[in-house]
């Protein structure tokens, strides 16, 4: 009989160390659940910030060529014709005339 009586002391010492283990473990897995929830937020917001760099960075890209484009045509459709004619002046009132 007091061998059982030991046995259930011993038990019981036994349950509240098990049960002061398992309260730790529940505070260390919520602190890593908020760490994880700060660390996604973050991670999204930083793959947001990078997505829209890119977006900025195509963009001024496609406006860099959308400009080219533009003076390419207009020198060829507009600012071209300028040239030849003030060669056409030129050899028109030119010196042996």
């Amino acid at each position: 009989m007091l061998n059982n009586f030991d046995k259930v002391l011993e038990r019981d010492g036994k349950l509240s160390e098990l049960e002061q283990r398992s309260d730790q473990l529940l505070d260390m897995s919520s602190a890593f659940s908020k760490t994880t929830k700060t660390l996604a937020q973050k991670k999204r917001w930083e793959n947001i910030r990078c997505r829209v760099y890119v977006g900025l960075a195509v963009g001024g890209g496609l406006v860099v060529i959308l400009i080219v484009l533009l003076v390419i045509f207009y020198w060829q459709s507009g600012g071209g014709s300028s040239a030849p004619q003030a060669q056409d002046s030129g050899t028109a009132s030119g010196p042996g005339d």
